[in-house]
């Protein structure tokens, strides 16, 4: 009976041995029977902290609203909040305590281009899954990478492709002339403009490379003039947009419509009142990717939200650019299913395609495609009224690539 018991003990041991030789998959982090955690970041402090806290609080309200349902199938969504300050480096910081600190599942976060596109290095070498706040530069988008998502609001090359698309169609412009940026935004910027352009027909008349710092457009707007343009489209960040503008009203050249591309006018009120020349107003328009104006109808549920989340804060600009990403995240962990891995939730990223109701077109995903918007409307502005033109204009995805 001994030997008999010292064989099975023994038998017993090796079949232990040989089960531990075995890989066993250990669940991926941030999940568990009860919750996901994500990690959400963006500036919260420092000069540029306006880009992130209201996008941020608004993807927080997201995931609340989410957890009122019942979450994720049984799962409560728990968020880690982490503060990058716009800086590449604080942002890696920040991004690698998430991952192996707070050992988070993924990562929804970053309202700077810059920032984001330091942290993916890490994030393709951990495989943590990615999805940007209201950071949309192009080349934190192209080329694609696999656990990064963004651009939720559109690139530059959706920007640019659109405001020709809208002075072509509707302003009737043949002769256009374009004053950009000389860096990455830029160029961006201008390959679909001019790729547009050439596949419609129109005549590139002027195009005028100035520095993001330039302090004076004197001569480039002054060889705008002198190219008797149908149209002028500018794609400048708000401090040289407001120099454009002011020399656009100083040369007198108001008859000629101006497109100002939504980057240089954040806040219109505010580029107004630094522009300081009502008449730049009497043809003026600019694009924006949400569906509506700000503080427009189909803006309202959005901003009543944010004021029952948040009665002390006043919703800024950016505040609906935060919704779409937590929203697509949300999507994806829903048809990743109950057995929820990184990778599940990569692929069911990729099949996304829906309706934000806070962008002019929807969110949708491919292997092959990591922006998730391509479309915006335009607004008149005349100093006093915005006005919504009708429709909405989308970059085809190939013009400019």
């Amino acid at each position: 009976m001994l030997a008999t018991l010292i064989r099975t003990l023994l038998l017993g041991a090796g079949a232990a041995l040989a089960l531990g030789a075995l890989p066993v998959r250990a669940a991926d982090p941030g999940v568990t029977d009860t919750e996901i955690v994500i990690g959400l970041h963006a500036p919260l402090s420092g000069p540029l902290a306006a880009f992130g806290i209201d996008p941020l609080n608004a993807a927080k309200m997201w995931y609340e609203e989410v957890n009122k349902k019942g979450g994720i199938h049984g799962r409560k969504i728990r968020l880690i909040v982490e503060d990058d300050k716009c800086n590449p480096n604080e942002a890696v910081l920040v991004v690698k305590r998430l991952a192996t600190v707070h050992n988070v599942f993924m990562i929804n976060g970053g309202s700077c281009t810059p920032a984001v596109i330091a942290t993916q290095e890490f994030i393709s070498r951990e495989k943590i899954p990615f999805a940007m706040l209201n950071a949309a530069g192009d080349n934190g988008v192209f080329p694609p990478i696999r656990y990064m998502f963004g651009a939720f609001g559109g690139t530059q090359r959706a920007d640019g492709a659109v405001l020709v698309e809208f002075a072509f169609n509707a302003l009737k412009a043949r002769r256009m002339a374009f004053i950009v940026h000389d860096d990455e935004y830029g160029n961006a910027k201008w390959a679909t403009s001019k790729a547009v352009a050439e596949r419609l027909g129109a005549e590139a008349v002027a195009v005028e490379r100035i520095s993001p710092r330039v302090t004076d457009v004197t001569t480039p707007m002054l060889n705008i003039r002198a190219a008797r343009p149908d149209v002028i489209i500018s794609a400048a960040y708000p401090q040289p947009a407001v120099l454009i503008a002011q020399k656009y009203g100083e040369f007198k050249m108001t008859a000629i419509p101006m497109v100002q591309a939504v980057q240089g006018i954040p806040v219109p009120d505010i580029f107004q009142k630094n522009v300081g020349n009502d008449a730049v107003f009497s043809n003026f328009y600019y694009g924006s990717p949400l569906n509506d104006m700000f503080n427009g109808p189909r803006q309202q549920k959005w901003v009543q939200m944010y004021k029952q989340y948040y009665p002390d804060r006043t919703p800024g600009a950016w505040m609906a650019f935060g919704l779409p990403p937590a929203m697509a995240v949300t999507r994806a962990l829903e048809k990743a299913g109950r057995n929820l891995t990184r990778e599940a939730f990569v692929e069911a990223m990729e099949t996304l395609d829906f309706e934000s109701e806070v962008f002019a077109g929807k969110i949708q995903f491919a292997k092959g495609r990591r922006d998730g918007m391509r479309s915006a409307i335009v607004i008149r502005f005349d100093g006093k009224k915005h006005t919504v033109m009708p429709g909405a204009y989308a970059w085809n995805g190939r013009d400019g690539m």
